[in-house]
């Protein structure tokens, strides 16, 4: 009876500490999810506000205009456009054929 009632007890044991190491083991995952979840939310959140002040800076008429000019290379009606090139740089490539 005695013997039965420790080794009852054992096997109770050992299954409440198998329990306890799984649920460590997962909190461990979940933390690590966690932080990685939360690092991911901090750039979006970064991210939102860098757009907000683009908008923002684009919702201007003249800033918007600006920024086509310079990236597109827009240009009004009846306007000519002229671009320069730093020296030292070439757009055209040569090629040597030999015979």
């Amino acid at each position: 009876m005695k013997i039965a009632a420790i080794v009852g007890l054992s096997l109770v044991l050992v299954f409440l500490g198998v329990n306890v190491y799984s649920f460590v083991k997962q909190e461990n995952s979940l933390g690590t999810s966690l932080a990685d979840v939360q690092a991911r939310l901090t750039k979006a959140q970064a991210d939102e506000t860098s757009l907000q002040a683009e908008k923002q800076y684009l919702a201007n008429p003249v800033n918007l205009e600006k920024e086509l000019r310079a990236r597109f290379n827009y240009k009004l009606p009846g306007e000519k456009m002229v671009i320069i090139v730093p020296t030292g740089v070439t757009s055209t490539t040569s090629t040597a054929v030999s015979d």
